[in-house]
């Protein structure tokens, strides 16, 4: 079902403002069978991940993608949580296949808002070290609009959730509500290797300075990949959405018995190295991920960092040798194995990378860009900035790649509209720009499908949501395409007696004649013996 469908216009009672720009999720439908509506109704279950100004399910005729019923939602059904609303097949017809979309629309606000701010102690959305985030904005996801978030270092003190109700180093959800999601054990966060803070399990990470996980990015097609910061486990792991705690290295091969975590295929073919960062684009065949790798784990040396892209289509693992190397963001640039993201384009050709330092300069920049030069088989830088201070190094674009967010300084979100020069360059032009409270850095950033942004910060050691001032904050949500349908053909007419019958026309004797009932009429209104 295409994602452009547009609504036609309705009305809806409105609301109080919303805490959220609102969309919807957890879309499914009732009375229908085999994809068939059967009756003469049928029901669609939604949530809202917060209050909505008004609201509508729209019919849509996907043959023509024309909206061929809507129904406006009012009161309660635009209130945070869950709904069901019955639908009827007046003006639908037989055997036409159709989708419905959920558009929601929020309070129009003047400036940004911190959603949550009340981080007192033992609040449920604080981590002692965060630095990976990641929403799944696929409709077709079984799991459209969770986020994730990463616990990478295990709690050194205070109370903290990952510490009082979670499983300290982990891999967390969140609903789109911004509620935590317990795991099959009524607890929190998923650790299926048991790491906790100062642990290795082997003297050789000695280098690594306990930091087990890192990124966490979920794929168009919502595959979940983990990146992991030391020297002893895989690189990247993938993540079975179904089983949060179920993970599998995406890299064959032996670590390396040294100190610098690489996994090698053989004793000189490197595989990949400890993740400082990575990002994936593309779904199924087309999925590709980019390492940036830190020789080490977490250490702080100019020149060990490399950067290979891997094309690992719709495996879920990889084995052979490191070749495609992105340059020049291979041993140069980082310094902070902390603090650095890099970001795809939406077309995978190009690759931002973000890094913080208190005082950029060319040889440690804060902003890089680089493109795929087809023609000369090589990557080209093409923007840079050495004048930002992105503090906490992250970089993000929303889920149709028309914002782009990455920090301003302390305290300061910047969030840019993407466009390019003559010469195919990034051309990036500020859209909001977004004061915090309770976050000074910001070491990773999703946007949800509403363009919610979700930030973390290992210095303030929380998570936080962000309601950016959209002036038409309007979300269509497309029903997922496993719930497409046909209304039945009515069932024919076989018994001429039934009441329900008014006229039917026949031939008979070469002559027309209506039938009334159980009576017979010529065309002139005579009965017929």
């Amino acid at each position: 079902m295409k994602k452009s469908l547009l609504f036609a216009g309705f009305a809806a009672l409105a609301l109080c403002a919303s805490a959220q720009n609102p969309f919807a999720y957890g879309l499914k439908m009732d009375g229908v069978t085999a994809g068939v509506v059967t009756g003469t109704a049928f029901t669609v279950n939604y949530s809202l991940n917060a209050d909505a100004e008004s609201a509508g399910i729209n019919v849509i005729k996907i043959s023509d993608m024309s909206v061929a019923k809507t129904v406006a939602l009012e009161g309660e059904q635009l209130k945070k949580g869950t709904h069901a609303v019955e639908i009827t097949t007046d003006g639908l017809e037989a055997d036409v296949e159709y989708g419905y979309m959920v558009q929601t629309k929020g309070a129009a606000i003047d400036a940004a808002k911190e959603i949550f701010s009340d981080f007192t102690s033992g609040s449920a959305h604080q981590y002692w070290s965060p630095y990976g985030l990641a929403c799944d904005n696929n409709p077709n996801s079984a799991h459209f609009g969770r986020v994730l978030i990463t616990e990478c270092q295990g709690n050194m003190g205070g109370t903290y959730f990952a510490k009082a109700s979670g499983v300290g180093v982990g891999l967390y959800e969140y609903d789109p509500q911004g509620n935590p999601v317990a795991n099959q054990a009524g607890t929190y966060g998923y650790n299926p290797f048991q790491w906790t803070s100062g642990t290795y399990q082997s003297d050789k990470s000695a280098k690594s300075q306990k930091f087990q996980l890192k990124k966490v990015r979920i794929s168009h097609d919502g595959r979940i990949f983990l990146g992991c910061l030391n020297t002893v486990n895989n690189p990247i792991y993938t993540v079975n959405p179904d089983n949060l705690g179920e993970w599998t290295p995406l890299f064959e091969g032996t670590i390396d018995a040294d100190a610098s975590g690489l996994v090698m295929a053989n004793e000189t073919d490197v595989v990949a190295g400890p993740s400082a960062a990575f990002d994936v684009c593309g779904e199924g065949e087309s999925t590709k991920i980019v390492n940036l790798a830190s020789i080490y784990g977490q250490s702080y040396a100019y020149g060990n960092y490399t950067c290979y892209e891997y094309p690992i289509g719709a495996s879920n693992t990889w084995s052979a040798p490191a070749t495609d190397e992105v340059m020049p963001y291979s041993l140069q640039y980082t310094i902070s194995a902390q603090s650095v993201s890099v970001a795809y384009d939406e077309d995978g050709n190009g690759i931002w990378y973000c890094q913080y330092r208190g005082a950029p300069t060319d040889a440690q920049p804060a902003i890089k860009h680089v493109t795929w030069n087809a023609t000369e088989q090589e990557w080209v830088e093409d923007y840079s900035d050495i004048t930002t201070v992105a503090r906490g190094g992250a970089i993000a674009f929303n889920k149709d790649y028309s914002l782009l967010a990455f920090p301003g300084g302390n305290n300061l979100l910047k969030v840019y509209e993407v466009s390019k020069s003559e010469a195919g360059a990034p051309v990036l032009t500020e859209k909001y720009s977004v004061s915090t409270s309770t976050v000074r850095g910001f070491n990773d950033i999703c946007f949800d499908y509403a363009n919610n942004i979700y930030v973390c910060d290992n210095g303030k050691e929380v998570m936080q949501q962000i309601q950016l001032p959209i002036a038409d904050p309007t979300t269509q949500v497309p029903c997922p395409e496993n719930q497409l349908f046909t209304v039945a053909t009515p069932t024919a007419v076989t018994d001429i007696n039934c009441a329900k019958v008014a006229t039917k026309k026949v031939i008979e004797n070469g002559q027309v004649v209506i039938i009334k009932g159980d009576k017979k009429y010529n065309v002139m209104g005579a009965e017929v013996k």
